[in-house]
């Protein structure tokens, strides 16, 4: 029964793990927290949909290496960034076998979700953000922790796979393996500990994990 159980939340997990935030609305709870040490002075966003978290930087936060993901969208200020299980997260359908082969390791993906306004107007009110403070050095870092989650084909160019679900994004190849254990939450949990900030990926496998380190 205890098995069961387990393997019914893992399967939850992946459902928010494969849904992207909807768009087009004002995004609740939001609050601020700030780098361990250091001057903090540059700021991103942690946004939790319910079962999976993301992250969301600014264009002027996003330079090197990431230049070629803003040269495919000009006129977009704000990236939301997403990770997950290739198959299930691009799928608009999940299937059952999809859930149970994504417990299992398998090839992951980026969404890149692309906004023209500021985050708390371009995510429903399902969507909770949080304010992140963190140094320059923080976000050079987790620039590079972004760029090593993106696959690169042999051109060395990030390799888009498929169109996203809104207008402005797409799905890119990733080369990290996901799992029951490695979780789009561990995903954002890694860049978070990245950028500076106190927060541990051991264990984490649930949004609230997330969340909860950032009160």
């Amino acid at each position: 029964m205890k098995g069961q159980l387990a393997i019914t939340g893992l399967v939850f997990l992946l459902w928010g793990c494969a849904t992207p935030s909807p768009a087009g609305g004002v995004a609740a709870g939001t609050s601020v927290i700030q780098a361990a040490s250091g001057n903090a002075s540059e700021q991103l966003w942690v946004l939790d949909s319910g079962w999976h978290t993301g992250l969301i930087l600014s264009r002027a936060e996003l330079e090197q290496p990431l230049a070629s993901l803003l040269r495919r969208l000009p006129h977009s200020q704000y990236f939301a960034f997403g990770w997950g299980n290739r198959k299930f997260y691009i799928a608009p359908h999940p299937t059952l076998a999809m859930d149970i082969t994504a417990l299992f390791p398998s090839r992951g993906v980026v969404l890149v979700d692309a906004c023209k306004v500021a985050p708390r107007a371009c995510f429903s009110s399902e969507v909770r953000l949080r304010s992140v403070s963190v140094t320059s050095d923080g976000i050079n870092r987790l620039d590079d922790y972004l760029a090593y989650s993106l696959q690169k084909d042999a051109q060395g160019k990030f390799e888009p796979v498929a169109p996203g679900p809104d207008l402005d994004s797409e799905f890119f190849a990733s080369g990290l393996s996901y799992d029951a254990f490695h979780t789009c939450n561990t995903w954002t949990a890694e860049a978070l500990h990245v950028a500076g900030l106190p927060v541990s990926y051991h264990g984490v496998i649930f949004a609230d994990q997330v969340w909860g380190q950032l009160k």
